[in-house]
């Protein structure tokens, strides 16, 4: 081939193989179509490289390379031209042994990969059903899976001339041979099954069937993978071997898909219960707070007490709603973080609080967070108080390190021994102290800090005297800090 030749390209176009010149970095000097049709990651792989760099070194070189389902070998020739030496690349078809063993084992690996890919159940069989007619050269193919209450089983995909050898229901009263061997005897069946459509003079009316039992974890047959040739076919033992292997992956498959459907009823199950609780429930305790507050008006003595229980009772369950409030954001939505006026934040739960007095030097601070960052607060001044008592003196404090803001929220209570400090932001943890709470507030305090990229640790108020008070420090990323100085009043 000369590469001067101004008729390069007719001559390219011409020649019934792909077939392209390419120069030594392997970019395409001219083509025919059937080579530009070939998928440009073929030749970005490590292998084509390689024997690029071979051709050009030794003057030709070949290399066996799947494409898509299909073995091919590729062979390049070294050329001489105006513009150097290049080299003419033919891709040509492996009708070996070997090719038929790189076949089935790019279509093994073709189905595992689609297997593996996050979409739809129907989505994923279809293209299993088109893999596994192209391995066999095959007119149709399908898949069937048995219904999960006891129905027939049923054809879920589909690929080729189906219709002609493949019915939508598989009912047991119903089965074919083939079919019984599957869903029965949970073996693979490849027979001649009689064509039930008119055919043509001459023809003798039947067709090669390939019938895989599909298999779940356990074993149990779930379904069947089948392929349908109207001439004559002898499977194989490696032919055999391949169908078998991809029912079992496709049993896989389907298993994850149906734990994956189970997952999402019961997740939507779940939401149903939240969402009565969150609303219905929280609706009601509203309308027995208001009875209750105006009820106690006119009370005294015991019938007061009493009353004021039920009081705290309900406000307790409103807490455990807004809990719930607050976990339900942390893990469904990502946190659209903004900056927030750290002083305003302190401020606003600090007039919250009735009796303990906060001490805080306001800053003017801003932070990256969103409404969530005034439950971490309110969360650290609710354990001083549950602690510490009504009387409980809380001081807030921030400082700037690098791009973070430090922020300590310390008290003068009891204090956290240190055995018990490993295990405070536990959910549902309770320290050896009589007080009575849910063992949310600290949990629900790091969750929320880790939502804003910080993190949170708890020590003493004064360094290795754990009896003197706590102190909970937490980092978030600095926004744009303005001005500084103010008070928040406690």
């Amino acid at each position: 081939m000369d590469m001067d030749d101004p008729d390069l390209a007719a001559v390219l176009a011409s020649l019934p193989m792909p077939v392209g010149v390419v120069d030594r970095e392997g970019r395409v000097i001219s083509a025919n179509a059937r080579f530009l049709s070939v998928p440009e990651e073929t030749f970005s792989s490590p292998d084509f490289s390689a024997f690029l760099a071979s051709a050009a070194e030794e003057g030709s070189a070949s290399l066996s390379l799947c494409i898509g389902p299909d073995l091919c070998e590729v062979r390049g020739t070294v050329v001489p031209g105006s513009g150097g030496r290049r080299v003419t690349i033919t891709l040509l078809p492996d009708t070996s042994a070997e090719h038929q063993a790189g076949k089935r084992l790019a279509t093994v690996n073709a189905i595992i990969r689609a297997t593996a890919d996050p979409d739809t159940l129907a989505g994923v069989l279809t293209e299993v059903a088109r893999l596994t007619v192209g391995l066999l050269d095959f007119d149709a193919g399908a898949v069937y899976l048995t219904d999960r209450s006891g129905g027939p089983a049923r054809l879920q995909a589909y690929h080729g001339l189906y219709h002609l050898y493949f019915p939508e229901t598989l009912g047991s009263d119903e089965w074919e041979a083939h079919w019984q061997t599957v869903f029965c005897e949970g073996r693979a069946s490849y027979t001649e099954a009689y064509l039930g459509v008119p055919h043509e003079e001459g023809e003798l009316g039947v067709y090669s069937v390939a019938a895989v039992p599909v298999l779940g974890p356990s074993g149990a047959v779930i379904g069947a993978l089948a392929a349908a040739s109207s001439s004559p076919h002898r499977f194989t033992p490696e032919e055999q071997e391949t169908l078998e292997a991809i029912g079992r992956e496709i049993g896989g498959f389907v298993h994850r898909a149906a734990l994956t459907e189970d997952l999402a009823a019961a997740r939507e199950e779940a939401e149903f219960y939240l969402d009565l609780m969150t609303h219905d429930i929280n609706n009601a305790n509203m309308v027995s707070l208001g009875s209750l507050d105006l009820l106690m008006e006119g009370l005294t003595g015991e019938e007061r007490a009493l009353a004021g229980q039920c009081l705290s009772g309900i406000r307790e369950s409103c807490e455990i709603i807004k809990d719930v409030r607050v976990i339900r954001a942390c893990r469904k939505e990502e946190p659209a973080l903004r900056p927030v006026s750290l002083d305003r934040v302190v401020g606003a739960e600090a007039a919250r609080l009735q009796g303990p007095e906060v001490s805080y030097e306001g800053n003017g601070m801003l932070v990256f967070a969103d409404e969530l960052l005034g439950r971490v607060f309110g969360n650290l001044f609710g354990n001083s108080v549950k602690f510490g008592g009504e009387k409980v003196c809380i001081t807030v404090s921030a400082k700037e390190e690098g791009d973070r803001a430090v922020i300590t929220v310390a008290d003068n209570g009891p204090g956290i021994p240190d055995p018990a400090k490993p295990r405070v932001f536990e959910r549902l943890y309770r320290s050896g102290s009589q007080k009575q709470g849910r063992g949310m507030g600290l949990y629900l305090a790091e969750v929320l800090v880790r939502r804003y990229g910080g993190e949170i640790r708890v020590g003493d108020r004064v360094p290795g005297r754990p009896g003197e008070g706590a102190a909970f420090s937490f980092t978030v990323r600095l926004a744009d800090s303005g001005g500084r100085g103010g008070t928040v009043p406690s």
